[in-house]
C-alpha cells in the first residue's frame, strides 16, 4: 500500500466514526426534528472563519442538514453504527465496508461529514496547519495518522464515492 492509500479498515472506521458522531450533532443543532432547516447548524460561523471557502458555506449547511433528517428518522442507526464500530478489527475491514456501503442511511451520515471535512481543509497543507481535533482524538487509528495520512484517507473516501463532484 501506497503512503496516501487507506486501507478498508481505516475507511469504515471513519465512515463510522463520523456517521455515528452525526447524532451529537444533530442535538446541538438549533432547529428541531421535524422542522429541520439548514440555518439551524449549530456552526458558529466567526469560530469556523477561514475554515471554509464562503461559496461552499451553503453546501455544508445543507449536508449537515440532511444528516440531522437522518438521525431524527433513524435514530437506531447511532447505536448501530458504535456497534459495527466496535466490531471492526484488521481482518475483517472489507466486510463491515460492504455492510456500510450497502446503508444508505450510514452513507447520508458519513458523506455529509467527510465531505465537509474536504471542503473545510481542501489541501493537505490547510489540514495540518490547522490542527484540527481529530489530531488530538483518543482513537488509535486518528494517532497513528496525525499528519497528512490522516487528510489522505479522507479525500480518498470523498473521491472514491464521488461525493466531491456532487
Amino acid at each position: 500500500m501506497s503512503e496516501t492509500e487507506t486501507s478498508a479498515e481505516v475507511k469504515v472506521k471513519i465512515m463510522l466514526d463520523e456517521a455515528n458522531l452525526a447524532f451529537s450533532e444533530a442535538s446541538e443543532r438549533e432547529d428541531t426534528a421535524g422542522d429541520r432547516k439548514p440555518e439551524g447548524s449549530a456552526w458558529e460561523e466567526g469560530r469556523m472563519e477561514g475554515e471554509y471557502d464562503e461559496a461552499d458555506y451553503q453546501k455544508i449547511l445543507d449536508l449537515q442538514m440532511k444528516a440531522a433528517i437522518v438521525c431524527d428518522e433513524h435514530p437506531e442507526l447511532e447505536d448501530k453504527t458504535a456497534k459495527l464500530f466496535e466490531s471492526i478489527n484488521e481482518t475483517n475491514g472489507e466486510e463491515v465496508l460492504k455492510t456500510v456501503l450497502a446503508d444508505e442511511n450510514i452513507m447520508i451520515l458519513s458523506k455529509a461529514a467527510v465531505t465537509t471535512f474536504i471542503l473545510r481543509f481542501p489541501t493537505v497543507a490547510s489540514f495540518v496547519n490547522k490542527g484540527h481535533p481529530l489530531v488530538l482524538a483518543m482513537d488509535e487509528y486518528m494517532l497513528e495518522n496525525a499528519d497528512a495520512q490522516n487528510w489522505h484517507d479522507y479525500n480518498n473516501i470523498a473521491q472514491e464515492r464521488g461525493w466531491l463532484s456532487e
